[in-house]
């Protein structure tokens, strides 16, 4: 059984772009998944706190003392569980949401999601025979076809960081723009493209 870790960070709960396109990746996996399970982290219902000199100083500890680690403990479990990852994330001010860059404060961890190796010190990621799928929308448009943010660049990063090489990015532009539904149904048929010529076609 198949297991699908979805991370939405739009604060907006009703119409978010992000959040429809991740709503139809979803319907498909299913589909390909009908027995598949779907874990779900919604960060602008259940926020995660700031990350903490105290927090942070514990990460290298990898124990629970006087410093809680539940928290990351329970968000790096569900990445751990999940088969594939599926982050919705806006652009805001040319970045992240803030929920979702404390998301992964609390998931990149020494000895955890990542390690170095003792004897050559070259840093691996730990999270392996994974893929990750990313979707971004801004209100912006490209800039020579390319993000005017990069922030599909940076998600990209952290995965790769944890050892993720497999994935698939989703951009959605304009969406501020008059005729922003057609970016959404441009995404929709992106989406749809992946399930069919990837590995679930076969």
């Amino acid at each position: 059984m198949k297991t699908l870790l979805r991370i939405d960070s739009s604060f907006n709960l009703t119409n978010s772009f992000s959040r429809q396109a991740a709503d139809h990746f979803e319907k498909l996996w299913k589909t390909v998944n009908p027995d598949g399970m779907v874990i779900r982290r919604d960060l602008e219902r259940t926020k995660p706190p700031h990350l903490t000199q105290e927090v942070y100083g514990a990460f290298a500890k990898n124990v629970n003392g006087e410093t809680d680690l539940t928290l990351s403990d329970e968000l790096i479990s569900e990445v751990e569980q999940a088969d594939e990852i599926l982050i919705g994330s806006p652009v805001y001010n040319h970045a992240v949401p803030s929920t979702l860059k404390a998301y992964i404060d609390h998931i990149i961890r020494i000895n955890k999601t990542f390690a170095y190796d003792p004897k050559t010190y070259i840093r691996k990621g730990l999270l392996i025979n994974k893929s990750a799928n990313v979707i971004v929308s801004r209100g912006g448009a490209p800039i020579n076809g390319e993000s005017p943010d990069g922030v599909e660049a940076y998600l990209e990063g952290i995965l790769n960081y944890m050892g993720i090489d497999q994935i698939n990015s989703f951009s959605i532009y304009g969406t501020t723009y008059e005729g922003s539904e057609y970016a959404l149904q441009n995404s929709k048929a992106a989406i749809e493209d992946y399930f069919k010529t990837n590995e679930y076609a076969k």
